[in-house]
């Protein structure tokens, strides 16, 4: 196969994810507008969209945005673009790299940015999977110009003071406490005080990690009241405060959808997700389910032990 070959052909695959991504946002876009100007407000409403079109948007959405940050990351400032590994070296062959690729971004841009502007500025409770692929695009945006400008994030991490971290902390917690007064996260019969110390961390022991607190308040905020039944517990991620346990399953049709998808598992580090789909109307009992931040297959013996309850676990 000739070099000229793979490059075209790699194009060409690139492109039309391009084109389903764009398309479909668009078309999201295109209703979650007319709906919201139609009936001159935009309240709260069930997803708009069949599960089929959100796995694939938000699938290729991630596709399509890894392919644009890999590309960035081997483009120096100022440099000639390139198409993977084929650098052009004639004036024809420099002029259809720099469209192409100009042209590509400005389309992944222009979808993203939509998705942004209209499913998180203006109109954030209409549809909650175009509100996700704004936010999604906006870290990935970030992303892809650390990666075009060599910056490493991690760097500013190790910068950060110690005081700002806390009070990122602080927040997520006052937000929880916030949702438990309000009814919306509530715990187990005789489970509340316990589980409400170790969900805010204001007990002594082992407490609920930074990354599952913020899990949590993700949660409540797709569906809601979320019962918790279990935080620390002995063994896996439960004894280092790492998980937490959904006792109300009856929400897994309204919850998943949202939150087991590649973008939004990778967005709340999330690690595990393990529930019996079949108990929520699935005929793939592991449809949502996740293990080491990618899609899983559970045995049945797992499975059974998850069917009245949706457990989440969230990485180091």
């Amino acid at each position: 196969m000739s070099p000229s070959f793979g490059v075209f052909f790699g194009g060409l695959i690139a492109v039309v994810l391009l084109i389903l991504f764009a398309s479909t946002t668009g078309y999201m876009v295109v209703m979650v507008v007319g709906q919201c100007a139609a009936i001159g407000n935009c309240p709260p409403a069930s997803p708009d969209f069949g599960k089929g079109l959100i796995y694939v948007v938000t699938t290729v959405g991630g596709l399509v945005s890894a392919l644009v940050i890999a590309q960035l990351s081997v483009i120096q400032p100022g440099a000639q673009a390139r198409l993977g590994n084929f650098l052009p070296t004639s004036t024809a062959g420099i002029y259809t790299t720099n469209t192409v690729v100009a042209l590509y971004l400005l389309v992944w841009i222009a979808t993203g940015l939509s998705a942004l502007v209209v499913g998180v500025m203006f109109y954030p409770d209409r549809s909650s999977t175009l509100s996700d692929i704004g936010t999604t695009w906006l870290g990935l945006a970030v992303s892809a110009a650390y990666a075009y400008f060599g910056i490493k994030p991690e760097a500013k991490a190790e910068r950060e003071p110690e005081a700002t971290r806390d009070a990122a902390a602080s927040t997520v917690v006052t937000e929880l406490k916030a949702e438990i007064d309000a009814n919306r996260i509530v715990f187990d019969p005789g489970k509340a005080d316990q589980l409400t110390m170790e969900l805010l961390g204001t007990g002594s022991g082992t407490k609920a990690t930074a990354k599952l607190q913020a899990l949590v308040l993700a949660l409540v905020k797709v569906k809601s009241p979320l019962r918790i039944s279990s935080i620390i517990r002995p063994g896996g991620h439960h004894e280092v405060g790492r998980a937490v346990d959904i006792g109300n399953e009856d929400i897994a049709s309204a919850l998943l959808p949202t939150i087991a998808t590649n973008a939004k598992v990778a967005a709340l580090k999330i690690d595990e997700i393990i529930f019996d789909a079949t108990t929520a109307g699935q005929a793939d009992a592991n449809i949502w389910n996740y293990d080491g931040g990618s899609k899983h297959t559970y045995d049945a013996v797992t499975l059974a032990d998850h069917k009245d309850h949706i457990h989440f676990a969230v990485t180091a």
